[in-house]
């Protein structure tokens, strides 16, 4: 059987769609690596109201899924800006167990589709510094360190849409 690999839009509007998101995370986030270095304002050990209450109370913000075979092994987070200058790329994250095979790209690709398909012409993002394989995928992908800091102390990266 084929891996089928989607990117799906989901709302933590949606009471079913929340249920397996909250899932997804809580086991993901049981490392406190992974949740530091993917939200790094939040505590651990992982909270799910905190994180929808941080993050997701905005109307100008969207998540996406990256599914394998229907399971969810990646997510990501945009949040769009009122000008539509730019869009902002947050809470990247693909499963440990699928690391290292190209889903982190598939997810790059999404977000710069998207921003294709709506005629926004740069994608903004901070990123940690010592987690050098999302510098390092941003940095393929022609992002560049824009000489900002985030509160944290993390460069933001910028992409101009060509």
């Amino acid at each position: 059987m084929e891996n089928k690999i989607t990117i799906e839009q989901v709302s933590y509007k949606n009471v079913e769609q929340t249920r397996i998101l909250k899932a997804c995370l809580e086991t993901w986030f049981k490392n406190p690596k992974d949740l530091n270095l993917t939200a790094p304002k939040m505590t651990y050990p992982f909270n799910f109201n905190r994180w929808i209450a941080d993050s997701y109370s905005k109307e100008n913000t969207l998540t996406f899924v990256l599914k394998k075979d229907e399971w969810i092994i990646g997510y990501m987070s945009l949040q769009l800006q009122p000008k539509n200058d730019f869009v902002h790329l947050f809470h990247v994250f693909i499963d440990r167990k699928h690391r290292g095979k190209g889903y982190g790209k598939k997810l790059i690709d999404g977000v710069i589709s998207f921003a294709k398909e709506n005629g926004i012409p740069a994608i903004t993002l901070y990123v940690i510094p010592k987690n050098d394989i999302a510098v390092n995928l941003y940095k393929s992908y022609g992002f560049v360190d824009t000489g900002q800091k985030s509160k944290s102390g993390s460069p933001r990266m910028k992409l101009e849409i060509t």
